[in-house]
Order: C-alpha cells, then sequence, then structure tokens
C-alpha cells in the first residue's frame, strides 16, 4: 500500500463512528487488498474524483466519479493488470451513496 493507514482502516473507522455496517454494495477486491465500493450518486450532488492525499475520507481512500476532476479510472471486476485479477467480494446491486459520505466528498449542488 502506498500510505501508512489503509483504506479499509479508514473507512471501517468512519462506519464504527455513524454505527453503521460494512456497505452492502457491489464491491470489488483487488490484488493489493484494497476495496473498491461502488456507490450511485445522489441527485443533486456533485461527486468529484480525487486521490487520498485531497479526500476529507482519510487516508487511503480515493474516489472516482464524473464530477469536477475528471480522469480517474477504477480496475473492474474481471481485469487482469500484471497478472493479478480484480475479483468481486460482495455482489450485491449498487446501493445509493450515503449522505455522510457524500458531505465528506462532495459538493451539494442545487438543481
Amino acid at each position: 500500500m502506498k500510505h501508512d493507514v489503509n483504506g479499509i482502516e479508514t473507512f471501517s473507522w468512519h462506519l464504527a463512528r455513524c454505527r453503521e455496517p460494512w456497505p452492502d454494495t457491489l464491491t470489488v477486491a483487488t490484488p493489493s487488498g484494497g476495496r473498491h465500493i461502488y456507490y450511485r450518486a445522489r441527485s443533486g450532488w456533485t461527486v468529484p474524483s480525487s486521490s487520498c492525499d485531497r479526500i476529507r475520507l482519510g487516508p487511503g481512500v480515493d474516489v472516482r466519479a464524473p464530477g469536477r476532476r475528471l480522469g480517474g479510472y477504477v480496475d473492474g471486476p474481471g481485469s487482469v493488470v500484471d497478472g493479478w485479477r480484480y475479483e468481486v467480494a460482495v455482489d450485491a446491486p449498487v446501493q445509493l451513496l450515503p449522505v455522510w459520505v457524500a458531505e465528506l466528498i462532495g459538493d451539494r449542488r442545487n438543481g
């Protein structure tokens, strides 16, 4: 991992703080042991792509979305990079982005 604290630890800390269980949404296991957690954007919110050094969610967490800053991508389930496969860890419908996450990563836009 690139950081002392990984994204799973950071996200788990937020879940405990909000007294929420691990999300039941499409989740992909990465070759490095991380997770890609998929959410649908909330209506009226702009969700920017950002990396862990510039995000209020904390260390080890990146966000990839079609918001203000474009150019990020995510390797999807079944992708193979350098011989390592991205596998579905939670096969569930993609859930709506929780409000507490949206408030930390996005800007509310009146539409």
